[in-house]
């Protein structure tokens, strides 16, 4: 019995041995980045000061008749423009308060309001338009990406539909976000720590301590911790 739980604990610790030190030194790298970095915070620009609402704004029942059934509407200002944003679970869109029409937002100002975000003057790149982009999630349809050529490789994500800038993505982020793949086991979406694949190997990695616990108290000899007392008794 020893010999075969001695045994299938080494095929385990063969099997989850790289991934327990995957995930020590995948915590190890997180804890030690700088989260303001991660999150984006070091390069955005402080949130401008609230703007009066224009006089004379098309009425939002109207706006509503024509947009049909919404979960939520907000006013604000996009660029310089006023709008209305329309939430309808996880969509939104805007629309002109001026005259109650649909508003895009095209490249021009994508790369307006990236620059209204960053905190720094370095040169941005020309907005492209990305249909889906990993380094944004959860996806929210089209998406403007606008590069930012700083010592950090920031890049900035802008929704079209709905003209908010969705993050501020850096080279910090790009390592957390590598190591955090293979802490989650997540290789794909790199959201889900729920996975079959996670829980399985953390299963093992539990069966591997408890069996290691198991051999430690069946093969546990006093005299091997304690040699004088060992060698007490022997004479």
């Amino acid at each position: 019995m020893k010999r075969l739980l001695r045994s299938t604990h080494t095929w385990l610790g063969l099997l989850i041995g790289l991934q327990f030190l995957l995930w020590v030194g995948s915590g190890l790298v997180m804890s030690l980045l700088d989260a303001h970095k991660v999150h984006g915070q070091s390069s955005r620009a402080a949130a401008p000061a609230p703007r009066a609402w224009i006089a004379g704004a098309a009425p939002l029942g109207q706006v509503l008749a024509a947009s049909g059934p919404v979960d939520r509407v907000a006013s604000g200002w996009v660029d310089d423009v006023p709008v209305y944003r329309l939430m309808r679970g996880k969509d939104s869109w805007l629309v002109d308060a001026r005259d109650g029409r649909r508003f895009a937002v095209d490249a021009a100002l994508a790369g307006r309001l990236a620059k209204a975000s960053y905190k720094g003057d370095a040169p941005m790149t020309r907005a492209r338009l990305l249909a889906y982009s990993p380094e944004v999630r959860p996806q929210v349809g089209n998406v403007w990406r606008i590069d930012v050529l700083d010592r950090d490789a920031t890049t900035i994500y802008v929704a079209q539909r709905s003209g908010e800038v969705l993050a501020h993505r850096n080279s910090t982020w790009r390592l957390f976000d590598f190591v955090w793949m293979l802490h989650i086991m997540d290789y794909r979406e790199r959201t889900d720590f729920n996975h079959p694949l996670v829980v399985g190997s953390a299963g093992v990695g539990a069966l591997f301590v408890l069996g290691g616990l198991w051999l430690l108290g069946a093969t546990f000899r006093l005299k091997e911790f304690v040699p004088r007392l060992g060698g007490a008794r022997s004479r």
